[in-house]
């Protein structure tokens, strides 16, 4: 007779790309309430957690309020969220390449002040006291023989992104980055392997690209070991089904800001 073990006390939940103050608070909703109904004994927030606008390379809108700290204290708010939602979780935080942005502009345009203990990202968004354990940029970390990582590259087709990371790390892998749900297998002689992309809570339609190709979700990863298993959660027009049951409420057209004017031949 097969040998079953349960993995209850061993789930994770995986959430990124929020893009705070950009995110979809409706989606970030269903994800918190996700967590607040399952428990999971890990909450892995792999990046571009905060959008950091203000201080990007790219042209800014000059229509856009930039307010650094309001948008600080507005990722601060989610992460409490986060904590109210999962009290006894671990937590992590995968600095994303828009977090690194403070690293960059301190380094860039404030060296004199790129050294000050209270300017590290750790301390702007209280991870002490929120118990949240902060890795850098450059150092993914392994859950068992899954590696988590915000990502580092973006391609073409859901699942490319995922497939792109594995022949990076060569192993295993669940990232977020690209803003897109996919999963990518691979066999070789010695062994099976997946890689995944994690999907994002940010708003579907920025002002700086018109339709993008993302995907609203979440992931869950169970692990017991050297085992686990990644389930993904996607969010359809509103809605979405986890293990039979459909959560949400049910959306008949994304909000763009633009529309498709019909000029006629």
């Amino acid at each position: 007779m097969a040998k079953h073990t349960s993995l209850n006390h061993r789930m994770g939940v995986v959430l990124s790309d929020v893009h705070v103050p950009f995110q979809d608070e409706s989606i970030c909703r269903m994800a918190l309430a996700f967590i607040r109904e399952h428990r999971p004994a890990t909450v892995h927030l792999l990046g571009d957690i905060a959008d950091f606008y203000s201080i990007s390379r790219f042209t800014k809108d000059p229509a856009r309020k930039e307010d650094l700290q309001e948008d600080l204290d507005a990722t601060l708010e989610f992460l409490s969220e986060v904590r109210d939602a999962a009290p006894g979780a671990r937590v992590m935080f995968s600095e994303g390449n828009h977090e690194f942005r403070l690293r960059r502009y301190l380094a860039s345009e404030a060296k004199a002040l790129a050294m000050l203990r209270d300017l590290r990202l750790e301390r702007l968004l209280d991870f002490e006291s929120l118990k949240i354990r902060f890795q850098p940029q450059d150092r993914p970390y392994r859950v068992g023989s899954l590696l988590f990582t915000h990502g580092q590259l973006v391609r073409k087709w859901s699942a490319a992104s995922a497939r792109g990371h594995f022949e990076r790390f060569g192993g295993c892998v669940i990232h977020g980055h690209s803003h897109r749900l996919g999963s990518f297998y691979h066999r070789d002689i010695h062994d099976t392997y997946a890689a995944w992309e994690n999907g994002c809570l940010c708003n579907l339609n920025p002002d700086y690209v018109t339709a993008p190709d993302w995907q609203h979700g979440w992931s869950i990863v169970w692990s017991h070991g050297d085992y686990f298993h990644v389930e993904q959660v996607a969010v359809v027009k509103g809605r979405y089904n986890y293990h039979g049951k459909v959560y949400g409420r049910r959306r008949l057209s994304p909000t763009a800001h633009f529309e498709v004017e019909d000029i006629g031949v």
